[in-house]
């Protein structure tokens, strides 16, 4: 995959905080496209139909020459028969969703399973998503004091590796858990996950969860599960993907209309172009202007007179920074110093504690909005107050990036309780990409995110928070704007 094009996803992302800036320094050409193991053209078996609530799509109906047998149908409640083990003549097992066919085509393994335990690591930037462990600890804390996995085993961390945002530190981090730590998955978010990575995860069989925005997370890669979907599809072409629309209609839910007038700010870099295009085309006859500014990489915002001056001029009704942390925070401070009133917002701030945690940055984000794709921790809601008492289970406090390692930890261990008691590599993919998988929620959590359809698309997900007194408030629900049936 060309760096060029992984600059495009991290541009088309509504909420990819703190990614756009480390990824404007990586020079790295590594990976290819990923391969697809277990996306074949063979039609669906019939004696493995679909779930009736869960049918084909409309694009591949079943051959009428194949009717699925009345007298026969496949029991909801039948899964894998544990009598019957799995060997290389009998794995049929298959699913069809969209363009992609499912099955189990290889030799089961226990790799980091014992009677008591799963082994799991774990691998981000520490630079971006700091924290990361501290949200997982929290999370596999619960699953081990509430017995969530079947057969009375223990959720184990048993291996963390900062990457350094390079590339190849990623890889062999990767491969050390696998070949070296024997985990059975691991919770990865890193904007230098690049393929030779996740294919590689992949090819052995390791399930991976975090932050959907890179590649891995999408189809035809069939052990990538991105807590939040597969946010990347359509803008690496996936077929069957859509576009996020959440970065669009949150403002037309804000303003309660679609007759509003934006401007935007871009990156002058390959993100901000991506970007650029992205809104002409998604803002088109709404664009009130839609220009770059200097990267910090580049000097960043010496002057920003010309940009408050742009704004002064032509007075929209919105103002969106798709710029990098730097420039958001100088924008956001100058612009609103200037006696514009309309919303200044971005993807990058929010932060909890960043306005807290100085003078001078609580005063610039003051008023300020920000977009985000982790529920904002708005502890009137369940999902949230579930959260904080985790965290203060382990002495930790919910910052950003532990956010991120705490929903990835939530989606490993949800997944595994569905592969049940006899958990090995073929009964996790069974469960999960073939019998069907969707995750449980409470008020106020992540959207639900169900698989094998989120190989390729997003619940598309996002809420937004302001900045009042050096604090965040939710300035909009967390709410969901893709389709629920996936």
């Amino acid at each position: 995959m060309k760096k060029s094009l992984l600059y495009k996803l991290l541009a088309l992302l509504a909420a990819l905080t703190l990614v756009a800036a480390a990824c404007g320094n990586d020079d790295d050409d590594e990976g290819a496209s990923a391969p697809a193991p277990a996306a074949t053209e063979e039609p669906m078996d019939d004696a493995e139909p679909m779930d009736d609530e869960e049918p084909m799509d409309d694009g591949e109906p079943m051959d009428d020459a194949e009717p699925m047998d009345d007298e026969e149908p496949m029991d909801d409640e039948e899964p894998m028969d544990d009598e019957e083990p799995m060997d290389d003549g009998e794995m049929a097992a298959s699913r069809t969703w969209g363009a992609y066919t499912y099955e189990i085509d290889f030799e089961p393994s226990t790799r980091g399973v014992t009677d008591d335990t799963v082994r799991l690591g774990a691998m981000t930037q520490d630079a971006l998503y700091g924290g990361f462990t501290d949200g997982i600890n929290a999370r596999l804390g619960r699953a081990n004091r509430d017995g969530e996995l079947p057969g009375g085993r223990t959720v184990e961390l048993v291996e963390y590796k900062d990457d350094g945002s390079d590339p190849q530190t990623n890889f062999e981090g990767a491969r050390s858990m696998v070949e070296n730590d024997e985990v059975f998955g691991i919770m990865v978010t890193s904007a230098v996950s690049l393929p030779q990575t996740t294919d590689y995860l992949a090819e052995n069989q390791v399930p991976f969860t975090g932050w959907g925005f890179m590649p891995g997370f999408c189809a035809p890669n069939d052990w990538g599960f991105g807590f939040n979907g597969c946010l990347s599809g359509f803008a690496f072409g996936v077929e069957g993907a859509d576009p996020l629309v959440s970065v669009q209609n949150i403002w037309y839910d804000f303003f309660g209309t679609e007759d509003i007038q934006v401007g935007i700010f871009n990156s002058d870099d390959d993100a901000g172009r991506a970007g650029h295009a992205l809104y002409e085309n998604l803002w088109a006859g709404k664009l009130a202007f839609n220009d770059f500014v200097p990267t910090q990489t580049a000097g960043g915002i010496t002057d920003p007179t010309r940009f408050v001056n742009t704004v002064l001029e032509h007075e929209p009704d919105l103002v969106i920074l798709s710029t990098d942390f730097a420039g958001a925070i100088t924008l956001k401070a100058t612009i609103a110093a200037s006696g514009y009133e309309g919303p200044v917002a971005d993807y990058l701030t929010y932060v909890p504690g960043l306005p807290g945690s100085s003078p001078d940055l609580g005063q610039a984000l003051e008023g300020g909005y920000a977009v985000t794709q982790v529920p904002p921790l708005d502890d009137s809601e369940p999902a949230i107050q579930q959260l904080l008492a985790d965290y203060e289970a382990v002495g930790a406090f919910p910052g950003f990036g532990s956010l991120v390692g705490y929903w990835s930890a939530d989606l490993m261990i949800q997944m595994i309780a569905a592969a049940g008691e006899d958990l090995n590599t073929a009964s996790f993919y069974q469960a999960v990409n073939i019998d069907g998988f969707e995750t449980t929620q409470q008020s106020g959590g992540l959207g639900p995110v169900k698989w094998p359809a989120d190989h390729v698309v997003a619940p598309d997900c996002t809420g937004m928070v302001q900045v009042v007194d050096a604090d965040y408030v939710v300035a909009h629900p967390f709410v969901c704007y893709g389709d629920p049936g996936r």
